[in-house]
């Protein structure tokens, strides 16, 4: 374990620790039976965004199907900009717990001085390994790094040691199912949704952006990996950032990711400079409403820093926490 940092109260997990917010992850797939499995929820009878029929031989953006049916083409979905719970006053929104008719809980950051008139933009932040909900907001604190302008979510994975559905439609479901609830009980733009997720959470990202794309507008896949086959994906906006020095999750495998939703989002390989503050790199020729930006952090963490331990290198540095926001916030 890295950097001992207990938090006490939680009652659903026994203990957390900062290197165990996604820390020690399994590797990067190579392969994958998961795409195109079919999902209960209301928002895509076919898990897909889409009410396509298609062969799961079909990939995204189009191409033939080895059977000889269509190409399987996705239909982006038309998303409302407002919600049911506009209009409705509300206190301070400081850490809200939630609980959906399935049992599962997400809590919920709200803006200070929340307007019940205005439809916040929505960060739903996904943990890695051996935390929930809570526990990850105790560090991450990502609601600072939003500039008073979003409500911040933090759902609490089911698995026993805080594993995502990376398979199967478990948490697709669960978005489905946290985003009602949200549109509610709080005022919200439903078509400006960002899926945050670091470490374990990030490989989340890549199921939720492809089987969810247009419910949410965007995915951050932050100190993470690819994993899925890709198949049958909506495109939408990808930030992929990641520690150079990153030894759990290696940087190669942020690479991957990259390279995947390049694919993904009918990409070129060439790329343009980004953010040139962040080292970012931004893919070209991508299919709207698709895009790929790559930024590698390439800081040294300095053990001098109270509360580091000199090989805890698997994080999200504050100012990448603060540029996900704005990046987001500008597409």
């Amino acid at each position: 374990m890295r950097r001992s940092f207990f938090v006490f109260g939680l009652s659903l997990v026994p203990f957390v620790t900062l290197a165990s917010c996604g820390g020690d992850d399994p590797p990067a797939q190579t392969s994958s039976s998961s795409g195109g499995a079919s999902s209960s929820s209301s928002a895509s009878s076919s898990g897909d965004g889409s009410s396509s029929s298609s062969s799961s031989s079909s990939t995204s953006g189009g191409s033939s199907s080895s059977s000889g049916e269509p190409p399987w083409v996705w239909d982006p979905p038309v998303v409302p900009k407002t919600s049911p719970g506009c209009g409705i006053a509300r206190g301070p929104i400081k850490g809200v717990k939630h609980t959906t008719a399935g049992g599962r809980q997400f809590h919920v950051w709200g803006p200070t001085g929340y307007d019940a008139n205005t439809n916040y933009p929505v960060v739903v932040m996904y943990h890695g390994w051996y935390t929930n909900g809570p526990g990850f907001q105790s560090w991450f604190e990502q609601e600072k790094f939003v500039e008073n302008g979003a409500i911040v979510v933090y759902p609490t994975a089911a698995g026993a040691n805080g594993e995502w559905d990376l398979d199967g439609d478990t948490d697709l479901v669960f978005f489905d199912d946290m985003m009602k609830m949200l549109g509610e009980d709080y005022c919200i733009d439903p078509s400006r949704v960002l899926g945050f997720g670091f470490s374990y959470g990030g490989k989340l990202m890549n199921r939720l952006g492809c089987k969810r794309a247009g419910w949410v507008k965007a995915v951050s896949i932050a100190d993470s990996s690819d994993w899925g086959d890709y198949k049958k994906c909506g495109r939408l906006p990808v930030l992929v950032t990641h520690r150079t020095e990153d030894s759990d999750e290696l940087i190669a495998w942020g690479r991957n990711a990259r390279d995947r939703w390049a694919t993904a989002n009918e990409c070129t390989n060439a790329t343009v400079d980004g953010d040139v503050a962040h080292n970012c790199k931004v893919n070209t020729g991508c299919k709207a409403p698709g895009s790929v930006t790559f930024c590698e952090d390439t800081s040294i963490i300095d053990p001098g820093i109270p509360g580091y331990s000199p090989d805890w290198k698997h994080t999200v540095m504050e100012n990448y926490r603060l540029y996900t926001w704005k990046w987001f916030k500008a597409l």
